[in-house]
C-alpha cells in the first residue's frame, strides 16, 4: 500500500510538472520596441517635432528606454534642444505601464538658421526587461522637409480595439499625429464660409430648435429627442440622418446651418455629444449651443448643459494655416488637426451612413479612412494593373480622382459586421495626390497588429512623381 501511494504521488508530481511546463510553453509573445518610422523631417517653417518609440503591445510595467544621439552638423543647446534633455549623449524615456509608446520633442533654438543638410541620428541603446529592441531601432531626423520615396510598412497607432485615437497621416513626411477622439466637440471652418462641424468620431448629433437665446432653453425643449437624435446601431432610422454631418464632408450638408452674419438668425441647437471611449461606451450627455460670428471675423461659441441658466462663451479665430479650428465643451479652444498640407489621410472611428434597404441611415463604423481637403485619390483594381507594376507613366487622364472625404472610407477592408471576420481587401490600392502635388501609390497591408489587435492597421506608400 505504501508503495502504491508513493507511485501515485510520483505520478501526480510528474503530471503537475508537465502541466507547469505546458503553461510555460504558452508564454506571451515577445514585445519589441521600435521607432515609429526610420526617418522624419522638420521643415523650415516648423519649430519643433515629436518623435515616438513604440512597443508592439502595451507595457505591463514601466519600461525604461535609452536612446543614443549622434549629431551631424548640429550641436545640442546651440542649434536645438530636446525634451527630455540629452544627458551624456543619451535621452532617457519611460513607457508607462498600460501604454505602448513614449515620445520626445526636438525644438530648434530660436534664431538659428539651417541649410537643410543637418541631421540627428537616434538609436535605441537599451530597454527594460522583458522588452526586446526591434529591427526599427534607428531613426534619422533631417532639418529639412522630408519627402519619403517609400514609407515601408507603417503601423497606424489607433490605440487598440476601442479606437481611442483619430490619426492624421502625412504620407510624404512619413508622420502620423494621433489625437484622443474625445478631446474636441466642434470644428470651425477657416475658409470664407462660416460652417461648423460635429465631432464625427464620437457619434455626435445636433438638432436645431426655434429659439436663439440659450437662457430660455430647458430640458423641456428636448422632449421627444432621445430616440431620434442618437445613433441606434440596432434599429437606425432615416429620420435621424438630418442630425449628422453627411460623411462626404460637404459643408452644405452639415447638421448645423451656416452661421449667419445677422446674429438673431443663428438658432440654438440641442446636441447629443455622443459616446465615451471604452469596451462599454457610455453617453457623454446633452448640450445646448449657439454659434455666432464675432467682431474679429471668427466665431463665438455659446454652450451650456441643458438645465443651466448661464452659459460659457468661447471665441475661435480663423487661421489660414488650417482648414478647421476646434473647441471642446470642457477645455475651450483646442489644437487638433495638423496644418492644411501636413496631413493627407486620417484613420478613425466614424459617423457614417449605410443602407439596409430602406434608405440611408446613420451608422457608426470602425476603421474608416478619410482624405483631407486638397487631396484626391483614384482607386486601382489589381485586375487592371498590379500594385508593383504601377508607375508614374500610368497616371493619365483616364484615372478618376475623387475629392470627397469618404472616397476611401471602408472600401479598403471587408467584413467586420456581425458574424463576419474583417480583413484587408488585397484586390485594390489607391493613387493619392497630396496637397503639394506629390503622387503616391498607397495600399493597406494589415487590419490588426502582430497580436491580432484591432486599432493598429498598417499601410505602405511609394512616391511616383510630382506635378
Amino acid at each position: 500500500m505504501k508503495m502504491t501511494n508513493a507511485i501515485m504521488f510520483a505520478t501526480a508530481l510528474l503530471l503537475f510538472i508537465s502541466s507547469c511546463r505546458k503553461k510555460d510553453d504558452l508564454s506571451a509573445p515577445d514585445v519589441f520596441v521600435n521607432f515609429e518610422t526610420a526617418a522624419q523631417g522638420i521643415a523650415a517653417a516648423e519649430n519643433s517635432i515629436t518623435i515616438k518609440v513604440k512597443l508592439s503591445s502595451a507595457a505591463t510595467a514601466d519600461i525604461p528606454v535609452v536612446l543614443n544621439v549622434t549629431e551631424d552638423d548640429v550641436i545640442a543647446a546651440t542649434d536645438y534642444t530636446t525634451t527630455p534633455a540629452i544627458s551624456s549623449g543619451k535621452i532617457h524615456l519611460v513607457i508607462p505601464s498600460g501604454n505602448n509608446e513614449a515620445s520626445f520633442t526636438v525644438t530648434k533654438v530660436a534664431g538659428r538658421l539651417f541649410d537643410g543638410d543637418e541631421k540627428i541620428g537616434f538609436d535605441i541603446f537599451s530597454s527594460g526587461a522583458p522588452v526586446i529592441i526591434g529591427a526599427g531601432k534607428q531613426l534619422t531626423l533631417s532639418f529639412s522637409e522630408l519627402v519619403s520615396a517609400n514609407t515601408g510598412n507603417v503601423e497606424i497607432n489607433g490605440g487598440g480595439p476601442t479606437y481611442p485615437n483619430k490619426v492624421f497621416i502625412d504620407i510624404s513626411a512619413n508622420r502620423q499625429t494621433g489625437v484622443n477622439r474625445t478631446n474636441w466637440d466642434l470644428g470651425f471652418y477657416t475658409g470664407d464660409d462660416f460652417r461648423v462641424i460635429l465631432n464625427s468620431s464620437v457619434g455626435m448629433m445636433a438638432r436645431q430648435i426655434n429659439k436663439n437665446d440659450l437662457a430660455t432653453v430647458t430640458a423641456a425643449d428636448t422632449i421627444g429627442f432621445a430616440n431620434e437624435v442618437m445613433f441606434n446601431q440596432t434599429a437606425p432610422t432615416v429620420s435621424s440622418l438630418a442630425y449628422i454631418d453627411y460623411p462626404d464632408g460637404d459643408l452644405n450638408k452639415t447638421a448645423i446651418a451656416a452661421v449667419s452674419a445677422t446674429a438673431s438668425e443663428n438658432k440654438v441647437y440641442i446636441v447629443n455629444t455622443g459616446k465615451t471611449i471604452g469596451a462599454t461606451p457610455t453617453d457623454r450627455g446633452w448640450k445646448k449651443i449657439r454659434v455666432i460670428r464675432n467682431a474679429a471675423g471668427g466665431y463665438t461659441l455659446q454652450h451650456a448643459d441643458i438645465a443651466s441658466s448661464t452659459y460659457t462663451s468661447v471665441d475661435i479665430a480663423k487661421d489660414a494655416d488650417h482648414y478647421f479650428k476646434y473647441a471642446s465643451f470642457q477645455t475651450g479652444a483646442v489644437n487638433i488637426e495638423p496644418e492644411k498640407k501636413k496631413w493627407d489621410i486620417a484613420w478613425t472611428y466614424f459617423s457614417n451612413v449605410t443602407n439596409f434597404g430602406g434608405g440611408e441611415v446613420p451608422y457608426l463604423f470602425q476603421d474608416i479612412i478619410l482624405i483631407n481637403r486638397g487631396v484626391s485619390i483614384a482607386k486601382i483594381m489589381t485586375t487592371t494593373k498590379a500594385y508593383n507594376d504601377f508607375v508614374a507613366a500610368d497616371i493619365t487622364s483616364s484615372l478618376t480622382f475623387m475629392t470627397t472625404q469618404n472616397a476611401i472610407a471602408a472600401d479598403w477592408r471587408a467584413g467586420g459586421g456581425p458574424g463576419t471576420a474583417p480583413s484587408v481587401r488585397t484586390d485594390r490600392y489607391y493613387i493619392v495626390k497630396d496637397g503639394n502635388a506629390n503622387y503616391y501609390k498607397l495600399k493597406f497591408t494589415a487590419l490588426t497588429n502582430g497580436n491580432n489587435e484591432r486599432g493598429y492597421p498598417a499601410y505602405e506608400a511609394v512616391w511616383l512623381k510630382k506635378d
